[in-house]
């Protein structure tokens, strides 16, 4: 672990573009120290100020009641897929195998009707489609068995990427507004259907 003189200094070796990324997309990760030297050099650069801001943000994290609080937000926020509000919303994983040994998986957070039927569609790709697959007739049986094996451990999973959702969307929450928490699911459950495109 680098001491705080070397963190400093590596930090001064840092171009702009990387001390705005460490900013924007990395402050809630790093270690305690690091952030007043971050923001000493977002100061001396003259960078964005607006900067110092987004690192408040990110760096108030949700904890005790004020956690519960948004988990039970979350729970009866409205499905991004079907509409729906109070239809106890959760996180599910939605994975299958496909032709050509390719693969889909994500983390979203939907209903519990539309999870379980994404998950039954998950089923039915993978019990059609993953047979085309080069080791279809190896990793379909495997697949089945690990989905067995993780519906005795579903609300955990869900809790899971819950609060994963909520760490790395702390700053947006914040900025926004826990009623707004609807919209940051939505758009975290598109992002999570565009990486596997």
């Amino acid at each position: 672990m680098l001491t705080t003189k070397e963190l400093t200094e590596a930090y001064q070796k840092f171009n702009d573009q990387k001390i705005v990324n460490l900013a924007m997309n990395e402050s809630k990760s790093l270690r305690g120290d690091a952030i007043p030297i971050l923001e000493s050099e977002i100061l001396r650069r003259n960078l964005d100020k607006n900067l110092l801001d987004w690192i408040k943000l990110e760096r108030n994290f949700f904890k005790g009641a004020e956690l519960q609080k948004l988990k039970k937000e979350i729970q009866n926020s409205e499905c991004s897929e079907c509409g729906k509000k109070f239809n106890n919303v959760q996180g599910f994983n939605i994975h299958y195998l496909s032709a050509l040994d390719s693969t889909f998986n994500s983390e979203i957070i939907v209903c519990e009707s539309c999870g379980k039927q994404l998950r039954k569609k998950s089923y039915i790709k993978t019990a059609t489609l993953g047979f085309l697959s080069f080791r279809g007739i190896i990793n379909v049986p495997f697949y089945f068995i690990g989905e067995l094996i993780a519906s005795f451990s579903q609300q955990k999973r869900s809790e899971k990427i819950i609060e994963e959702f909520i760490f790395q969307n702390t700053g947006l929450i914040r900025e926004y507004g826990i009623e707004k928490v609807h919209v940051l699911i939505a758009h975290h459950n598109i992002q999570q259907a565009k990486q596997n495109e």
